[in-house]
């Protein structure tokens, strides 16, 4: 009997039954004691809107402008590493349901899929993150291959200066180094679907990099990272960035009004609100309680988009109600990846859009670009 699967929390509980569970906490987990985690999302279900009645309704529109690109739908995915875990064709998968969404997928400096294949399946929805590495030349030769592949956004990782605990993956041994368990091994085992496209699909690297014109291995990603990681890097390297890039320029990681002030300061065009899902620093608010102080800072002057513990469409209009312009999930487009391949991220994007279109019509509205905080309820109390 098909699995009825009405909502994001539904695809969670498939993919949870599918992967094994290491790897699963590894998707579904965050830092130290996963507070942030948790409060993003809960913020988000404690906010209420306030429903219209009577009002035409009869026709919606979803679509808005993201840098000057036109969108069909406000959300896009954010960038994550290490998705051949959850299914060998990931990266692929997610840019060609970003195409078929008509929004934008965020290719992860840390993807285990060279940049180019995936620009050349969403030559139009490709967004590139790159990182700031100690060795300046690894990052220029990033920049230059985003160029190459027609990809004119960059995504600055801002919010991975300092190494996180997580602490499920610590309980794993889950550091790409070292041997798991033997009852991971033998949990694993109990997967079928996933172990066959483990053994028989793209393999598992760091593929982004290549190490003597092939992929860099997922154990040399230990000594890459420890050699490169750049707890040093600082805005000058954004400015740095913007005297030579033509192209738009995002920083993600922005949680307060004085980043975004830098971020004006240094010459970006957006920042992402995000806290890396809870995944970095278990000690900061939520994104949604930090989005009204960074769209105020912004004044107008960046587009601010943000992301983190979306699971409703109702979540969505919350966000854009409190100034964000277009927002972005990671874990529910890897639940749905997780529970029925690539059709299942298609039915994620669908599920969100139904979703979307009730809570804008049950907040007497037709167009998500007139959403304002006069629709949150208290939203005139909500400082910033």
């Amino acid at each position: 009997m098909a699995e009825c699967i009405v909502n994001v929390a539904d695809m969670r509980k498939i993919a949870k039954r599918r992967l094994p569970r290491m790897v699963f906490d590894y998707l579904d987990g965050a830092a130290l004691d996963e507070v942030t985690l948790r409060d993003n999302a809960a913020d988000l279900e404690h906010l209420r809107l306030r429903q219209r009645v009577l009002q035409d309704v009869s026709q919606s529109h979803l679509e808005t402008d993201v840098l000057g690109q036109r969108v069909a739908l406000p959300i896009m995915i954010s960038p994550m590493g290490a998705l051949t875990l959850f299914h060998p064709e990931a990266d692929l998968a997610l840019a060609r349901a970003a195409v078929r969404a008509g929004t934008i997928f965020i290719h992860s400096a840390w993807s285990g899929t060279p940049l180019e294949e995936v620009a050349k399946v969403a030559p139009h929805s490709t967004w590139a993150q790159i990182a700031f590495w100690k060795d300046k030349g690894i990052t220029r030769g990033h920049v230059d291959r985003a160029a190459a592949a027609g990809v004119n956004v960059l995504v600055v990782a801002g919010d991975v200066g300092v190494s996180s605990k997580r602490e499920r993956d610590l309980h794993h041994r889950f550091d790409y180094r070292a041997r798991p368990p033997l009852r991971d091994m033998l949990d694993a085992a109990t997967k079928p679907a996933w172990l066959t496209r483990f053994a028989l699909g793209r393999k598992i690297t760091y593929g982004n990099y290549q190490i003597d014109g092939r992929p860099m291995r997922l154990n040399e990603m230990g000594p890459f990272m420890h050699e490169n990681d750049n707890p040093g890097s600082t805005w000058a390297d954004v400015e740095e960035l913007r005297s030579r890039w033509s192209g738009k320029i995002v920083v993600k990681g922005v949680m307060t009004a004085d980043d975004t002030r830098q971020a004006v300061r240094s010459g970006a065009d957006a920042v992402i609100v995000s806290n890396h899902g809870g995944r970095q620093f278990d000690a900061q608010p939520s994104t949604i309680a930090s989005l009204p102080e960074v769209v105020a800072a912004a004044d107008g002057h960046l587009e601010v988009f943000m992301d983190s513990g979306i699971r409703r469409g109702s979540d969505v209009v919350k966000c854009l109600a409190l100034g964000a312009n277009a927002c972005l999930i990671g874990r529910p487009a890897i639940y749905g990846l997780a529970a029925r391949g690539p059709v299942g991220v298609d039915q994620v994007f669908e599920l969100l859009r139904e979703e979307l279109v009730v809570a804008l019509g049950c907040v007497g509205l037709t167009d998500i670009n007139d959403l304002d905080r006069s629709v949150i309820f208290g939203g005139s109390e909500i400082k910033g």
